[in-house]
């Protein structure tokens, strides 16, 4: 288990993201709404039109859709709730901007817990917030409340979850943290977040697998002994991470639960929320912490998050001063009612409140489908996809682990399937550097048809960003990412769409002009 050295706090001039001004209603627009109250990720290019991760905030329906991992284009269905949701809030010009933010909020909070199966859970609390980044540090300001000492931290992979979570809990605002300003020491209460960060990577140096039960191990015996010397615990458990993988295992994470219940805290990082409603409800009972977002599996917008906080986390909160530091995450809306930290802002995000409700419209129409016909679509499109990346030796298939909750009880469901399917591209028998594999994922979304003279490179694709997973002959590698997510099940599968035929077919597509650039561009 490596330890991450706490680096100062450091100041700066400007927050990091501010939220968006409601002076002037009825000026609102959907479209800048969208890119709106977060930070430099999702601000639109002005050559390109598109923010960091290639979307823009517009439709896009001849781009296939393979990168949910990433972020998503948005959908014409998740748009047009935009506009209305716009439209609605320009009628309301006269209301107070803080009021009308909490009331909309509520509602977005009903309506997530409904559409994940959540709504009869009496006491589960739901804190709205632009990002996972944020979230993690939020979830570590709910751990320190009451405690005596700055918490530790154990999560797994740096890299197999959100590249500024680091930072973010260690209270620094880095280029990639969503946060408004940076954490500093100023008082004894700000020091309880400046934590002491372990890791237990999920992977050895060439990418492979490391056993489940050595990173079990690793966490149990750090956490038993912080726990025992009666410091607080914060156990980040990655359900997925980036590379489609579960740790540390459900097991270990009960266990530490169930004997230190009073010390130690888990935080489910779900943030691809590529998990059923009965999952969900199973890690709630369990008194764990959940951070989701719309943006990943769901397709909404990027930068739309929430944590759910079970109703045993919360009782406890009930008798605690919440940390002043939330009031530096937090406008006094995101935070559910009858909660409260000193300072909150009451100023509106509309910008976060119209990403959430496209991301609504996405898992409306996501769960309407039947659960049965959804397994059976995800399993048939593994297979599909499992066979295109043995096939083709521009790829090498990174291996993942089956995803096992066994332990939790809940009913089976499509979560069951593997959703992420990630590769390296290989280029005369090794792996391509990162910078070449970053130039292939950019290059998949371009119209490359008529330059090439081959009929199927015209076709515009987007894949998962690259992810490092470690190290061969002495260089790093980065793997590519093919997705499945909730909109491609509704093209599969509703009534009207194009069918699993045309999404599979796609999908292989998608990975013959993957493997068809890896090749022309080594052999230029």
């Amino acid at each position: 288990m490596a330890a991450i050295a706490r680096q100062p706090a450091h100041e700066h001039a400007a927050p990091a993201r501010a939220p968006f001004a409601t002076a002037d209603h009825a000026a609102l627009d959907a479209r800048a709404l969208l890119t709106s109250g977060g930070d430099h990720r999702i601000v639109l290019d002005e050559t390109t039109g598109a923010n960091r991760y290639g979307c823009a905030a517009r439709p896009d329906p001849a781009l296939a859709g393979f990168g949910s991992s990433t972020a998503s284009v948005i959908s014409p269905a998740a748009l047009a709730a935009a506009q209305r949701l716009t439209a609605r809030l320009a009628e309301q010009s006269g209301q107070d901007a803080g009021e009308l933010y909490r009331e909309e909020l509520n509602r977005v909070r009903d309506r997530l817990c409904a559409l994940l199966g959540l709504s009869d859970i009496a006491g589960l609390r739901t804190i709205i917030s632009p990002s996972g980044t944020d979230l993690h540090r939020i979830a570590l300001c709910l751990t320190a409340a009451g405690a005596a000492a700055p918490p530790l931290v154990i999560l797994p992979e740096p890299h197999e979850t959100g590249s500024g979570v680091i930072a973010a809990l260690g209270g620094q605002v880095g280029p990639t943290a969503a946060l408004r300003a940076s954490i500093l020491a100023r008082d004894p209460e700000d020091a309880l977040l400046q934590p002491q960060i372990m890791t237990a990577p999920s992977r050895r140096a060439d990418g492979s697998l490391r056993p489940g039960h050595q990173i079990d191990e690793e966490v149990s015996a750090i956490a038993t002994a912080a726990a025992r010397f009666g410091r607080r615990v914060m156990l980040v458990m990655m359900d997925v991470s980036k590379t489609g993988l579960i740790s540390p295992s459900v097991a270990c994470a009960q266990d530490l639960k169930q004997r230190f219940p009073e010390t130690v805290d888990v935080l489910v990082d779900a943030c691809q929320l590529r998990l059923a409603p009965a999952t969900l409800r199973a890690y709630l009972r369990q008194d764990f912490m959940v951070a989701v977002t719309g943006s990943k599996f769901m397709t909404g917008p990027a930068f739309s998050a929430a944590l759910l906080a079970p109703p045993g986390v919360a009782r406890r909160l009930n008798n605690l001063p919440l940390p002043r530091a939330l009031a530096e995450l937090c406008l006094e809306g995101e935070l559910p009612d009858g909660w409260s930290a000193p300072s909150l802002d009451r100023r509106a995000n509309l910008g976060l409140l119209v990403r959430w409700e496209a991301a609504l419209e996405e898992m409306r129409r996501f769960t309407a489908l039947p659960c049965a016909s959804v397994s059976g679509f995800f399993e048939r499109f593994a297979a599909a996809v499992g066979d295109s990346l043995a096939d083709d030796a521009a790829f090498e298939p990174l291996a993942v682990r089956e995803l096992e909750r066994t332990g939790l009880g809940a009913a089976p469901a499509w979560d069951r399937a593997q959703t992420i399917f990630p590769f390296l591209l290989k280029a005369g028998g090794r792996p391509m550097s990162p910078v070449e594999t970053l130039g292939v994922q950019r290059m998949m979304s371009m119209d490359l048809g008529e330059w090439s003279g081959w009929a199927p490179a015209a076709r515009r694709a987007s894949l998962g960003q690259p992810v490092p997973v470690g190290m061969r002959d002495g260089q790093p590698i980065n793997a590519l990412r093919l997705c499945l997510s909730a909109r491609l099940a509704v093209d599969a599968l509703a009534p009207g769409g194009p069918g699993e035929a045309a999404v599979i077919d796609s999908a292989r597509e998608t990975l013959a002009k993957t493997a068809w650039l890896t090749t022309r561009l080594t052999t230029q």
